[in-house]
């Protein structure tokens, strides 16, 4: 099933539903579509995750790529870089959950502009390690503060408890999907 498409159970409770007049009472527009039918499309989580995703992804990359002249992806690479000093390729792929083929496009652009270098692994001359160069750590540090003010920017509407609950409940559904990627899903 396709994000936003509702299942054949869902369909039949959403024609239920739609003959309720005081659910669509004032949402329909001239074309026939309104509320009601925006409603309709948003039903799904799926939907509205990527919905959220999209625009918080769109919105970074409009205040990232002036300042640093990178996007999110980039600085998700950097950032792991950073954070594991002598990654290889492979787990970095893993971290990053980016295709191989684009990632190493963006590891080389990385280190095209000296943010990031590579050295051949010491047990494996096949695989090379990378690691943040001193202006690749400067450039984390302050992309960090840009997206912390970013997110809390994008985020004005939640208030500081609701921030808390929603990244607390965002934490707990990533544990539980990375866990079943590796076939140890726990019930």
């Amino acid at each position: 099933m396709r994000a936003g498409t509702p299942s054949a159970v869902e369909k039949g409770n959403a024609k239920d539903r739609s003959n309720d007049p005081a659910r669509d009472a004032g949402n329909e527009t001239p074309n026939g579509n309104g509320a009601a039918a925006d409603r309709e499309r948003a039903y799904f989580l799926t939907f509205k995750l990527d919905l959220i995703k999209s625009e918080m992804i769109s919105r970074a990359n409009a205040a990232y790529r002036p300042a640093f002249g990178l996007d999110v992806r980039s600085l998700r690479v950097l950032r792991i870089i950073c954070d594991a000093a002598g990654i290889t390729a492979t787990a970095l792929k893993e971290q990053t959950l980016i295709e191989k083929t684009l990632l190493s496009k963006l590891v080389a652009d990385l280190i095209e502009r000296k943010l990031v270098r590579r050295s051949i692994h010491p047990d494996d001359a096949r695989h090379f390690q990378l690691w943040a160069t001193a202006a690749g750590k400067r450039v984390r540090v302050a992309s960090d503060e840009l997206g912390q003010s970013l997110e809390t920017e994008m985020l004005s509407m939640l208030s500081a408890d609701e921030r808390g609950q929603l990244n607390r409940i965002v934490d707990k559904l990533v544990d539980v999907f990375r866990k079943a990627g590796r076939g140890g899903a726990e019930r």
